[in-house]
């Protein structure tokens, strides 16, 4: 009779471990965190469109000299439940595109566009967006060769949902270019 006590004890034991397991499973592909291009897109200041006669195509960056560029743009929250975003995540990136930085306003806001008055992280609900304020520090970048041409195209975001710590990447729909002197 006590044998089978325990037997039953273990068996209870793999089944909640296996069910936890699962469970988590199924939150961490169902809650993943899944961040998708917001409303708002636009060049600040030091920049300027470049268009194909049609639309406007890229913001690019000419002179360095004017100071640091900067850009408003919104993110979204196409999830199912809510994450942080953090800032970007620039591991890996050269020391140029490392001087990025950015600040988050919640909703879409284009009231003001200062730095100063933003979020240095913002946590997202499902379907919720934030106004994302951007800039790259250009003292500190190395100069460019004449007709050289950096570009972003995409920005990797830390992100955290449920206190997992993840990245997510957002693709840019008009890139920001940079243009060595001419």
């Amino acid at each position: 009779m006590i044998t089978v006590v325990v037997m039953s004890r273990k068996r209870l034991l793999v089944l909640a471990v296996l069910a936890a397991v699962l469970i988590a499973g199924i939150v961490a592909w169902w809650g993943r965190p899944q961040m998708g291009e917001g409303s708002v897109y636009g060049s600040g200041e030091n920049m300027t469109w470049a268009d194909d006669g049609v639309d406007q195509t890229r913001m690019v960056v000419r002179d360095r000299s004017h100071g640091d560029p900067t850009a408003t743009f919104s993110i979204r929250n196409d999830g199912r439940l809510p994450f942080t975003v953090h800032d970007l995540d620039d591991s890996g990136e050269d020391f140029w595109f490392a001087q990025q930085r950015v600040a988050f306003k919640p909703g879409i806001d284009l009231s003001d566009s200062s730095m100063a008055n933003a979020d240095p992280e913002i946590t997202l609900a499902p379907g919720e967006e934030a106004t994302v304020l951007w800039a790259i520090d250009m003292t500190t970048a190395p100069s460019m060769a004449e007709g050289d041409i950096r570009e972003i195209d995409t920005f990797r975001f830390t992100v955290s949902w449920l206190g997992i710590p993840a990245t997510r990447e957002l693709r840019l729909p008009k890139p920001i270019t940079f243009v060595g002197p001419m």
